[in-house]
């Protein structure tokens, strides 16, 4: 059978995939030989992505709506108003990233994107190349990028799972404030999981509505739907709406061993990323700005090289606070809502949101762990020293 050949072969076009070929792309006729495979057909608006704005953030011409103010509360009536005028809250659907990137990578001939393909076998090394067996061919390449989540069994040591449905809905009448997003409306605590409730209104009559948990297991889309339909009915009131679409996901929180497939063979070659690889902020969930930090340095480093690589990891420092963080959550999920209580009201806004999106100093990390309350996490910090 004919081998397609090819320099860069890139497992998944969703926003890793994309967000890497658009990049590609910019790099004209220096891009290299790169075949996407996509499972999909086609592309659907499945899904939202929301990040902090800060300058220079990529594809900021697409953010659809902006929240300068941002609401966190729980069941105990703690209050938080968060304003962040200078570095919004914004969200990016996913339609309108899809055409954009799409048409970007279209445009480049050393890019190619095939969809509706499947994986036949793993790709197996032959020689110094790889050999990537589908459905509708085989490809023979110097170099893979795999951005397939890695399955939930191979992740049983991930600390936390971020699991969230939600609709988006439409009102009859304006029951919304579009200029307030709630980034937290705490549930109950219980000891299974700290629950929350995720509204980012669109206009007085539209708005997204997710029933999210940070739990030591993860939970289906159908787990959560009952919750989803409970809190959608306090916030509409009795009042009639119509569901537009509904999205769902699973986001490790901490991942635990890395069980990357190949890295035991030519680790230079073969590089996962995602959010299974390291693309999720362990403490939050957002990936979105962290995916365009990795696909802007994968080119640089595929221009200079012709390896890819993988996602940076975090620093010690914060890699380890959100370490300890995390297993506090995940030991006392009944603190959850009042631990973030605590870092919203007792944290500066602009201090808080530069640790939340990664821009965090030394000043901004220790201004968090002041706000929190000692015992819980040095009890965390006791059993991570006996490790």
């Amino acid at each position: 059978m004919e081998h397609v050949a090819t320099d860069l072969i890139v497992i998944g076009a969703g926003c890793a995939g994309l967000s890497l070929g658009f990049n590609l792309a910019e790099m004209g006729e220096d891009a290299p030989k790169t075949i996407f495979l996509e499972q999909r057909s086609e592309y659907h608006n499945d899904r939202t992505w929301c990040f902090w704005g800060y300058p220079n953030t990529p594809f900021m011409e697409l953010v659809q709506n902006r929240w300068s103010k941002v609401r966190v509360k729980n069941s105990k009536d703690r209050n938080a108003l968060i304003e962040c005028e200078s570095s919004p809250y914004q969200l990016l659907i996913a339609s309108d990233f899809y055409q954009h990137t799409l048409h970007k990578i279209e445009q480049n001939n050393k890019l190619e994107l095939r969809t509706g393909i499947k994986l036949i076998n793993e790709p197996s090394l032959i020689g110094n190349e790889w050999l990537v067996q589908t459905n509708t061919g085989n490809f023979l390449t110097k170099a893979i990028i795999d951005t397939r989540p890695l399955p939930k069994d191979s992740m049983r040591d991930t600390t936390l799972w971020q699991s969230f449905v939600g609709y988006e809905i439409e009102c009859e009448e304006p029951l919304f404030d579009p200029k307030t997003a709630y980034l937290m409306d705490f549930c109950e605590p219980n000891p299974d999981f700290t629950g929350f409730t995720y509204v980012l209104p669109f206009s007085p009559t539209k708005a997204l509505i997710e029933f999210t948990s940070f739990g030591s297991q993860p939970y289906s889309m159908e787990d959560l739907l009952e919750r989803l339909e409970k809190t959608v009915a306090n916030y509409v009131r009795g009042k009639r709406f119509s569901i537009i679409r509904t999205e769902s996901g699973l986001i490790p929180m901490g991942l635990g061993t890395r069980h990357p497939n190949y890295t035991n063979i030519l680790p230079n070659s073969y590089v996962q990323v995602g959010v299974t690889a390291g693309s999720a902020r362990p403490a939050t969930g957002y990936t979105f700005q962290r995916i365009q930090a990795w696909a802007q340095e994968c080119t640089k480093e595929l221009q200079r090289t012709g390896l890819p690589i993988g996602h940076s990891a975090d620093s010690f420092l914060l890699s380890k606070m959100d370490n300890i963080f995390l297993n506090v959550l995940r030991n006392n999920p009944e603190m959850g809502s009042s631990l973030f209580m605590d870092m919203f009201t007792k944290v500066s806004h602009p201090r808080l949101i530069r640790f939340l999106s990664d821009h965090g100093g030394i000043l901004d990390y220790l201004a968090v762990v002041t706000a929190l309350p000692p015992l819980p996490f040095l009890k965390e910090v006791f059993r991570f020293s006996k490790k």
